[in-house]
C-alpha cells in the first residue's frame, strides 16, 4: 500500500513539474528568442517570395489609351516569378559571417539563378567574393585578367576606399573605413538583439497561440509551434518600434549621421502613419518553431498590405530556418589559397579599357585602290607576263 501511495505521489510530482515547466506561449516565445540571440553563432537559410500582387483592372478604353499598361501584366508576372534566397552563417566569436545570395526566377518553364557568395572577415576588414556571376563579364571586359574561376576575389575595405577616394573624394563621406570592423559587428549585433527582443516582449499575450505540431515540425525536431497573428495596429507598432529603436541606438553610438537618422525617423512619423492607416491596412502572421534545445528552429512570416478600397494588394512570405547554434559551419574557405586580390582584377580591367581607348584613337589604315598601283618598270611581255 505504501509503495502504491509513493508511486501515485511520484506521478503527481512529475505531472506538476511538467505543467510548471510549460510556459505560456508569449513567455515561451520570448525566452526562445533571447536564447537564440544570445548564441555565439548559427547557420540560417532564408527564402522570400511574393505570394500575392494585384492592381486594379483597367477598363477597355483606359487600357487602349495607356501605352504602358499593355506591358504591366507581363511585368507583374515576372515579379511574381522571382524569389530571394540566402544561406549563411554568423560567428560572433571569430567575427566573421558568410552568405550565399541566390536570386531565382522560376516561371513558365524558365529557370534562372544568379548566385553571389560573400564572406566578411571583420577582424581583417576584408570581404571575399565569389565570382560565379562575374566570370562572363570579366572574360568579355578583360580577357587577360587573372583567372577567377573557382577562386575568391579578396577585397580589403581600407584599400578599396583608398583607391575609390583617390578618384571620388565624396566616397569617404558615404562609407566609413571602419564600417566592417569587429567593433561595428558587435555594435550592430547588440542593437539588433536589444531591439528585436524588446519588440517581441511588447507583443500582446493574446496574439501568441499554441498550434498542434505538424509532421514537418516533428521531423525537424520542433517541440513547440507558436503562431503570432498581428492586426494592422499591432503590425505597425512592431515595425515602428524596430525602425525607431535601431535608428536611435545607431545614432547614439555614432554609427549613422544626423541626416541618416532623420531619414529613418520619417518612416516612423506618427502623422504620416495615421494618414496611411486611412488608405492601407497591414497584417502580419508568424509561425515560430522552437526546438528541444529552446532555440528558434524556424520563423515564417506572411506580410500582407492592401488598400482600403480593395484595389491594390501585395503579399510577401519569408521563411527562415536556423541551426548550428554556438557551432556555425562555414563553406567559404579562403585559407585554401584559391584567392585573387581585387587590385589585380582592377588593374587588368583598367589596362583593357586603356587599350580600347588607344585603339579607338588610331586612324583607320587606308587601303590603296587597285587602279592607282602602277609598276615602276614595264612588265615584261611574252608568255611569262602576269598581265
Amino acid at each position: 500500500m505504501k509503495r502504491m501511495i509513493m508511486a501515485v505521489v511520484g506521478t503527481m510530482v512529475i505531472c506538476i513539474s511538467g505543467c510548471a515547466a510549460s510556459l505560456p506561449p508569449h513567455e515561451e516565445l520570448t525566452r526562445a528568442v533571447k536564447k537564440s540571440l544570445d548564441a555565439t553563432g548559427f547557420n540560417y537559410s532564408l527564402k522570400s517570395r511574393i505570394t500575392d500582387l494585384s492592381l486594379p483592372k483597367q477598363d477597355a478604353n483606359t487600357a487602349a489609351n495607356a501605352k504602358g499598361l499593355k506591358y504591366l501584366g507581363a511585368g507583374l508576372d515576372i515579379v511574381r516569378g522571382f524569389s530571394v534566397n540566402m544561406d549563411g552563417a554568423i560567428d560572433m566569436t571569430a567575427k566573421k559571417s558568410e552568405v550565399l545570395y541566390d536570386l531565382q526566377y522560376n516561371k513558365d518553364n524558365v529557370d534562372v539563378s544568379i548566385k553571389l557568395p560573400l564572406l566578411i572577415d571583420y577582424n581583417a576588414q576584408t570581404i571575399y567574393m565569389g565570382t560565379s556571376f562575374l566570370n562572363t563579364v570579366l572574360d568579355f571586359v578583360a580577357p587577360r585578367a587573372p583567372e577567377t574561376r573557382g577562386k575568391l576575389i579578396k577585397i580589403n575595405i581600407g584599400e578599396l576606399l583608398k583607391e575609390g577616394v583617390a578618384s571620388t573624394p565624396e566616397l569617404a563621406k558615404l562609407i566609413d573605413g571602419n564600417r566592417f570592423s569587429a567593433k561595428d559587428m558587435d555594435l550592430f549585433n547588440t542593437v539588433f538583439k536589444t531591439v528585436l527582443l524588446k519588440a517581441v516582449t511588447k507583443l500582446n499575450d493574446s496574439s501568441c497561440i499554441d498550434q498542434p505540431l505538424t509532421g514537418q515540425d516533428k521531423k525537424a525536431g520542433v517541440t513547440r509551434h507558436i503562431q503570432v497573428a498581428l492586426g494592422h495596429n499591432d503590425s505597425v507598432a512592431v515595425v515602428v518600434d524596430i525602425i525607431d529603436g535601431v535608428a536611435q541606438a545607431l545614432f547614439q553610438e555614432g554609427a549613422i549621421n544626423k541626416k541618416e537618422y532623420a531619414v529613418l525617423l520619417t518612416l516612423t512619423d506618427k502623422q504620416m502613419l495615421d494618414g496611411l492607416a486611412d488608405q492601407f491596412t497591414l497584417t502580419m502572421a508568424n509561425d515560430v518553431g522552437i526546438g528541444h534545445t529552446g532555440h528558434i528552429g524556424y520563423w515564417a512570416t506572411r506580410l500582407s498590405v492592401a488598400d482600403t478600397k480593395g484595389e491594390y494588394r501585395i503579399g510577401v512570405e519569408t521563411v527562415s530556418t536556423f541551426d548550428g547554434y554556438n557551432a556555425p559551419r562555414f563553406s567559404i574557405t579562403p585559407e585554401a589559397g584559391k584567392v585573387v586580390d581585387f587590385k589585380e582584377v582592377l588593374a587588368a580591367v583598367a589596362a583593357a579599357t586603356a587599350q580600347d581607348k588607344e585603339d579607338a584613337a588610331q586612324p583607320d589604315g587606308e587601303v590603296p585602290d587597285d587602279d592607282s598601283c602602277t609598276p615602276e618598270e614595264p612588265a615584261p611581255s611574252g608568255a611569262g607576263s602576269m598581265l
